[in-house]
């Protein structure tokens, strides 16, 4: 398909700079606005802004419908691959935290906190996190109504069984199950990886490897304002590796997406690990606490140890990819059991 565009580069740089642009600035309101109800939905849609650009972009340049992004179900194991992965992580900054604390005896390295947490019905305490995944992971049967519906094609075949002046009906079906994608909190994630993957990625990943480095710096700049947030302004080596690890990780989710064909599984890790990480390692954005406090900006999924889980990931891919460009008549990517969206 890119070999038959006219000016690839011109794409690129014309979805970055207009989603860059529009996610600065309304990122900046959101700063100077403060935590208030309508700022914290302004950074909700800013979080969209990418998808938006992107289906805009992809229409504009390609003609592409919006389902050419992969809205299609990828298959089980890509589903809870996305929806797990944060929960692996989690399962290895852990014990890694308490094994330096005890080599170093800084018994202030990590603290388990329960006490700080509250979830929701009067919960509280360690109690909360076991609720509060097992709560999102049921909200996500929203996102798999809607994957399916595309994938086996629900809303076609109704409308192809109905008397032709009753077909207007399927496009009251087709709101029915995407609503409720949007009902699940503004669709935020799903809106970057829209954009950043269902978009940017895709139309580099003929070359993995580069597409996966192109999202690197973007995807580190779209953050870039949130150094100067309450929070994190002034922290130098805080703000230096949370957007090494925002950088990182684009390597993952530049992965799933490319393995799976489908938007979901980068997604579903996207909205996992912005519930689990601060869940249990605290919250950079806001400084809200998590089940382990102490030095969080090390041991927390965006700072230090984020750099080097992901970093580690990222380097054996490019080195897969290396290897997979060197061999002749090879498969740069693993095949998904997903039908094209």
């Amino acid at each position: 398909m890119l070999r038959n565009m006219r000016n690839p580069r011109k794409e690129t740089l014309t979805f970055l700079a207009v989603t860059l642009a529009v996610s600065w600035t309304m990122a900046v309101l959101f700063i100077m606005g403060g935590e208030t109800r309508e700022s914290v939905w302004l950074m909700r849609w800013m979080m969209c802004v990418p998808g938006i650009v992107g289906l805009a972009c992809s229409w504009f340049f390609r003609r592409e419908p919006p389902s050419a992004v992969g809205f299609s179900f990828p298959g089980w194991k890509w589903w809870f691959l996305g929806l797990a992965l944060p929960l692996a992580y989690a399962a290895v900054i852990a014990p890694l935290a308490y094994a330096i604390r005890f080599v170093t005896g800084d018994a202030s390295f990590i603290t388990y906190q329960p006490e700080l947490l509250k979830g929701p019905f009067g919960v509280t305490g360690v109690a909360t996190v076991p609720v509060m995944i097992l709560m999102f992971w049921a909200m996500t049967v929203t996102w798999w109504l809607a994957a399916a519906s595309v994938r086996w094609r629900w809303v076609e075949k109704l409308g192809a069984k109905l008397p032709e002046r009753w077909r207007w009906l399927r496009y009251g079906l087709a709101a029915l199950v995407w609503s409720p994608v949007v009902g699940f909190g503004v669709p935020s994630e799903l809106g970057e990886e829209v954009g950043w993957r269902g978009t940017l990625t895709r139309w580099w990943m003929h070359r993995p490897a580069l597409a996966a480095a192109i999202t690197m710096p973007v995807w580190a700049a779209f953050h870039l304002p949130f150094i100067f947030s309450k929070v994190q302004r002034g922290h130098m080596g805080q703000n230096v590796t949370f957007l090494l690890s925002i950088a990182v990780a684009a390597v993952v989710f530049a992965q799933l997406y490319m393995a799976s064909r489908s938007i979901w599984p980068p997604a579903l890790f996207h909205i996992s690990w912005n519930l689990i990480n601060p869940q249990l390692f605290g919250s950079v954005y806001n400084g809200r606490p998590g089940l382990f406090g102490g030095q969080v900006w090390v041991f927390n999924g965006e700072g230090v140890f984020g750099v080097l889980l992901h970093g580690l990931v990222a380097v054996w891919l490019f080195r897969h990819w290396r290897r997979s460009a060197q061999a002749p008549e090879s498969t740069v990517l693993p095949e998904s059991s997903a039908t094209p969206a």
